[in-house]
């Protein structure tokens, strides 16, 4: 689960506060918590993940490494390893692990094919991490990377 899923969930858990109350009680800059939730690219920085675990009073590694493992690392491993026709491994958060080849994914589910008589269907907030991990997947370098095709809020910021 990627840390802007992981924020949406944390969020939930409070009963409907919204990110202009969460930007206003961190100081979080205005817009950027929504950002962080919608983006599928790593968002944010080290003093940004720490307000945001003081705040949900969860550890700041709890968020930190999912930091490293943004939701469109994903969609670039799940390209790559259609396209290869590899297995690939996926650690969903409830400690289940699968592996399979990639059949088919969108931005909600995918789909890998393991063995059984059907596919087996992953929502792709479920999936904490993946291997294999291809190289410089999930870095701040990745901001300079000029695919957004699954990032359909990429010219969207808030004022």
């Amino acid at each position: 689960m990627s840390l802007g899923d992981y924020l949406r969930l944390l969020r939930a858990k409070r009963q409907g506060i919204t990110p202009w109350e969460i930007e206003a009680a961190t100081e979080l800059p205005k817009g950027l918590y929504r950002q962080l939730e919608q983006r599928y690219r790593a968002m944010g920085d080290d003093d940004v993940i720490r307000m945001l675990a003081d705040f949900y009073g969860v550890p700041f590694a709890e968020l930190r490494w999912r930091f490293d493992w943004p939701r469109k690392a994903l969609s670039r491993t799940l390209m790559a390893m259609s396209l290869r026709q590899e297995p690939l491994t996926l650690h969903l958060w409830n400690g289940q692990v699968v592996t399979g080849t990639v059949m088919w994914w969108d931005l909600g589910a995918l789909a890998l094919d393991v063995g059984a008589e059907e596919p087996l269907i992953v929502q792709r907030h479920a999936v904490e991490r993946w291997s294999p991990r291809l190289p410089n997947v999930g870095h701040p370098a990745d901001e300079a990377d000029a695919d957004d095709a699954d990032d359909p809020d990429e010219d969207e910021i808030e004022e």
